[in-house]
């Protein structure tokens, strides 16, 4: 189950060492704690924090404010925007990730875009433990937070929100504002927007 991906990332980087490269451009007014690594040619701007173990690759960027938690592994060329939250997630390459987005205990596959204020939610209200439907089977991760598999080119528009343990297909696009509460197929998805004018008074 994809899920697994998680625990197999945080068991890779459970071994991982300080590993800053001098090619790297790492801002003095950014944090960075613990067994951290950012490949070559890869920025981190000011007031990013980034609390390992955090494996960052090559030629990404790592935006203003940026709060990075281990365990977490972001491919190459990935940028991620001002204000953004990630937390034990992996990410594939030239994944682009908007400003003032929260990303927890998921994946999110290469060339996927999220545009601002994308949110996977993670933990139920009720504190039970995650079902996730797959191949028309549920199955209960076991797991008390659990966000969402992001497939490979995805397109998610600003504020989409995404319920604990929900697959996005590859390839599929969600207008702004959706909150994606069941699997779909993949596709182009928006919400209907009616408005009704009144005289201004």
């Amino acid at each position: 189950m994809w899920w697994n991906d998680l625990e197999a990332m945080a068991g890779a980087l459970a071994l991982l060492q300080p590993d800053l490269d001098p090619r790297a451009d790492i801002s003095p007014q950014a944090t960075v704690r613990g067994a951290v690594h950012v490949g070559a040619g890869s920025r981190v701007c000011d007031g990013a924090h980034i609390q390992g173990p955090v494996s960052i690759g090559r030629n990404c960027l790592i935006g203003n404010h940026v709060l990075l938690r281990g365990p977490l592994c972001i491919g190459d060329d990935t940028r991620i925007g001002f204000c953004s939250e990630l937390k034990h997630a992996v990410v594939g390459r030239r994944v682009s990730i908007g400003p003032q987005c929260f990303i927890g205990d998921s994946r999110i596959d290469d060339d996927a875009y999220l545009g601002a204020l994308v949110r996977t939610s993670n933990h139920r209200l009720d504190g039970a433990s995650i079902d996730v439907h797959v191949d028309g089977q549920v199955i209960n991760s076991q797991r008390d937070k659990l966000g969402a598999w992001i497939g490979a080119g995805a397109a998610l528009g600003v504020g989409v929100i995404i319920l604990p343990g929900r697959i996005i297909a590859p390839g599929s696009q969600f207008g702004p504002r959706i909150t994606v509460e069941r699997n779909l197929p993949a596709g182009r998805y928006r919400l209907l927007q009616h408005l009704h004018s009144q005289p201004l008074e």
